[in-house]
């Protein structure tokens, strides 16, 4: 089993998108941290320059620096500001120790440089005792109120966000597979529209029309060279094509009156011969074999014209539900060891070429005679359709060849050789009923049914499509 073109972009598509999403996620997840550290020291600067005068006191100060700027998402660590105001430090219970280890750190300050920064403020970054900190003071006044916080309680931060966002992926999840599917078809659609459409064209290729310009255009620049070589390849077989055709056609042609000589000479050979002598008898030998000739090639002649589309219709009401009486009752005294039956619905008439429907139908009559038992059946059924009629022919077969349904209308196909060496024909029979049922707008098939019988089935539209 072929896997699913489709199935297998989704899948390509899918691995792509959540290859870009995991590292999407991984990149901001080094980098927001970085973001969110310096935005922070940042806020602490802006809220020293804003708050200052209560850093003395920790509620004030984070009442002051939270109204400044409502839904900040830094706001959220301000509870964790150590404030230190000289020569006081409140903020935590050992605050006054923690300010005057700060004091002393005198070579963290000045290295810290913001992209955007208060050029008012100094910021410090570093290790105050195993821990990381960053802190901000007044370049003007070393001395004078200071902000610190711990590192810790930023990554805190983070991990919380992260913590949000795996949540709310359960939700997004169903969504990002949906948009992908919708995403995959869109992106088949445009891929493969020139491919379809190619199908398309070549979908209505017969051998009839091969001859004909598809004026096919490439959609797109990248499929100007695929839709050349179609139309390169169309015409080199328009021209076989037409070679083979006018091959046949001529060689028939060219045969006819050759052969035509040779059946005139033989049969005045036998006239002349003794009758009933040897000479005579392979003379007629002779004779049958040239008849098999001609009928060769007016056989041929008349395939090679229904592939050029050349044949002429004579268009004439033929009364078919009377041919087929006609027909039965003839074969009865002509083939007196077969039953010959039929169901014959009267007054179906079709607007059609007498001769060549003549031909079909005694085409199928004659196969079906040559391919049966030796006291078999032939059985008939002409009946109304929707729009038309049908014909069936069914007789009972000893062996069937497995790809007779196939096959039947190959030209030259005789089934097995040596089961049909016996059964006089050409194998070609079938393809004309076949050509003659496309020139009227017919459909002509050929089953073998379970009950090893052949049935031939005619369906023909009393209006011409």
């Amino acid at each position: 089993m072929k896997k699913s073109f489709k199935f297998h972009v989704f899948i390509r598509i899918c691995l792509v998108a959540f290859g870009i999403i995991f590292a999407n996620r991984m990149f901001a997840q080094y980098f927001l941290v970085d973001q969110l550290r310096d935005r922070t020291h940042q806020e602490m600067g802006i809220g020293l320059i804003n708050c200052h005068t209560h850093v003395g006191h920790q509620v004030d100060f984070l009442s002051c620096f939270n109204a400044r700027e409502k839904g900040n998402i830094t706001n959220n660590v301000s509870d964790f500001y150590v404030l230190c105001d000289k020569p006081s430090s409140v903020g935590l219970p050992d605050a006054d120790q923690t300010c005057s280890n700060f004091q002393t750190q005198t070579a963290l300050w000045g290295k810290e440089k913001k992209e955007v920064a208060d050029p008012r403020i100094d910021y410090a970054n570093g290790v105050i005792d195993g821990v990381r900190w960053q802190g901000v003071r007044f370049k003007a006044n070393p001395q004078g109120p200071q902000i610190w916080l711990k590192d810790d309680h930023i990554g805190d931060l983070t991990l919380q966000m992260w913590a949000l966002r795996d949540r709310n992926l359960i939700y997004v999840l169903p969504t990002i597979i949906t948009l992908l599917a919708a995403l995959m078809f869109y992106i088949i659609y445009i891929a493969l529209r020139p491919i379809a459409m190619l199908e398309r064209t070549l979908a209505q290729l017969t051998a009839r029309n091969l001859d004909q310009s598809t004026q096919l255009v490439a959609p797109f620049k990248e499929f100007e060279n695929v839709t050349q070589v179609f139309e390169d390849l169309r015409v080199r077989l328009s021209q076989s094509f037409t070679k083979a055709r006018r091959f046949a056609s001529d060689a028939s042609h060219e045969l006819r009156t050759p052969l035509t000589i040779l059946r005139g000479n033989a049969e005045q050979l036998m006239a002349d011969l003794p009758v009933g002598s040897d000479a005579q008898v392979r003379m007629r030998s002779m004779s049958d074999e040239i008849e098999r000739l001609i009928e060769i090639t007016e056989k041929l002649l008349l395939l090679s014209r229904a592939d050029a589309n050349s044949i002429v219709e004579e268009l004439s009401d033929v009364h078919v539900s009377r041919l087929l009486e006609e027909l039965i009752k003839d074969a009865l005294s002509f083939h007196s060891k077969l039953k010959i039956t039929g169901d014959i619905q009267p007054g179906i008439v079709w607007r059609c070429d007498k001769t060549l429907v003549n031909q079909m139908i005694h085409n199928l009559y004659v196969n079906a005679v040559n391919y049966n038992l030796p006291n078999g059946w032939i059985h008939m059924v002409l009946k109304r359709v929707e729009g038309g009629f049908e014909l069936t022919i069914e007789n009972p077969t000893p062996e069937a060849p497995s790809d007779l349904a196939e096959r039947a209308f190959d030209r030259f196909y005789r089934g097995d050789a040596s089961h049909t060496r016996r059964v006089d024909g050409l194998g070609l029979g079938l393809s004309i009923c076949l050509e003659i049922a496309k020139l009227h707008h017919s459909t002509l098939s050929l089953v073998v049914t379970p009950q090893h019988t052949v049935l031939a089935k005619l369906k023909a539209p009393f209006e011409r499509l």
